[in-house]
């Protein structure tokens, strides 16, 4: 038992935990109430496997806002080039898009986990059970009694183990097995957790019934906000996108001060207000106005739909108020969108019941890691980086 570390969850955070303790020699059993390992890994990945970033760490640690100093340091000890490392011992080369985002170059997230897994099942001391789901932790003394029960054989066991990590996710896509069910369990020891809220989400905006009729998930391409260029989309039910993603926290905190908070979307990011005055400028007098601007601004479907709804008719007919709208397009959010539709969520296990390694300050031998923290970033990289960078800290501190 002494050489043995069990850990529940096979997200990346536990797979890439259960490598690191198999290099330094201990036995490792790792459970997952899913069928296979990875599930929200793999949904993620269905649009392109966003490994992590390739700025610099002074600018990549930003990303996560009130922890920026606690990444500073883990993505000191482990950081994207490292992650990118660890990928190709996998087999699984990378490359570095135009966004400065990190892809695999060849392999989806489905080959990626198959060789993962593989490499794993390799060495002899590991062992994976699927299709257990966690029940209770018990403290006995120096040791931790896990009751799991095995969704095949319908029927409980009790694990006991020195050395437990957990690593079960946070509370957004219950489909892939981040329901925040241990929540509970936790609480019962006497660990604070913090509320879970969508964090990576859609928000809600008060369109008018007939833009809500008539829009269908539009995007609107390369816009900025705050100077950072990017993607935004429009639904019926409001706006999401990678820019309102990354503006998360500044969204949360307005949220929580007003009820309601405010983004201003740049439709023209490469082009000054004087540029494009002097483009409209050029208008014929004969066109309507919808034809005026798309030709001489290029405003899309989308675009001038959205416009038209935020805009009065006397503020679309004016050109100064008009292309003013343009740089700076102001859109009132409302409530996220519900949890379970987040990507990812913040709260989770208070980081003042951890040391710097994420073990427990009240549980010796107990750890925590990946999403189900108190933590949150952008996506981009950034979240995936995270786990990485924290089961690496975690993994690296349990001694023989």
């Amino acid at each position: 038992m002494k050489n043995k570390v069990v850990i529940l969850g096979a997200g990346p955070s536990g797979l890439f935990a259960a490598y690191l303790l198999l290099e330094k020699g201990f036995e490792v059993d790792l459970y997952d109430h899913s069928s296979g390992p990875g599930k929200k890994f793999l949904v993620a990945g269905n649009g392109g496997l966003n490994l992590t970033h390739s700025e610099p760490l002074t600018e990549f640690e930003k990303k996560y806002s009130n922890h920026s100093g606690l990444f500073s340091s883990l993505l000191s000890d482990f950081s994207p080039k490292d992650l990118r490392d660890f990928c190709q011992k996998l087999g699984v080369e990378t490359f570095v898009g135009s966004s400065g985002r990190v892809f695999p170059k060849m392999l989806n997230a489905a080959s990626m986990m198959r060789n993962w897994i593989d490499v794993l099942k390799r060495n002899k001391k590991f062992s994976l059970f699927l299709n257990h789901r966690l029940v209770d932790i018990k403290v006995d003394n120096s040791s931790y009694l896990v009751e799991l029960f095995d969704l095949r054989e319908n029927e409980k066991s009790i694990i006991e183990c020195k050395k437990l990590i957990l690593g079960l996710g946070g509370g957004s896509w219950k489909k892939t097995g981040s329901d925040g069910a241990w929540v509970s369990i936790l609480k019962s020891l006497g660990i604070n957790v913090i509320n879970f809220s969508a964090y990576n989400c859609g928000h809600e905006v008060q369109w008018s019934e007939k833009f809500r009729e008539t829009i269908d998930y539009a995007y609107l391409k390369n816009v900025a906000i705050n100077n950072v260029i990017g993607e935004v989309m429009v639904t019926p039910y409001g706006i999401e996108g990678s820019l309102i993603y990354a503006n998360s926290k500044n969204i949360q905190k307005q949220l929580e001060v007003n009820k309601k908070a405010l983004i201003e979307i740049d439709l023209r990011p490469n082009s000054s207000h004087s540029d494009l005055i002097k483009k409209l400028g050029k208008k014929r007098s004969k066109d309507s106005r919808k034809n005026q601007l798309r030709k001489c601004l290029k405003l899309t479907e989308t675009e001038y739909s959205l416009l038209v709804e935020i805009l009065s008719k006397q503020e679309m007919a004016d050109d100064q108020t008009l292309i003013q709208s343009t740089k700076k397009l102001k859109i009132h959010l409302g409530k996220p969108r519900p949890i379970d539709e987040a990507i990812s969520t913040s709260g989770g296990i208070d980081l003042a019941e951890v040391d710097q390694n994420f073990e427990s300050k009240k549980f010796p031998g107990l750890y925590f890691i990946g999403e189900m923290l108190d933590w949150d970033a952008p996506t981009g990289g950034y979240l995936l980086q995270g786990c990485f960078s924290i089961a690496h800290r975690a993994a690296s501190s349990i001694q023989n």
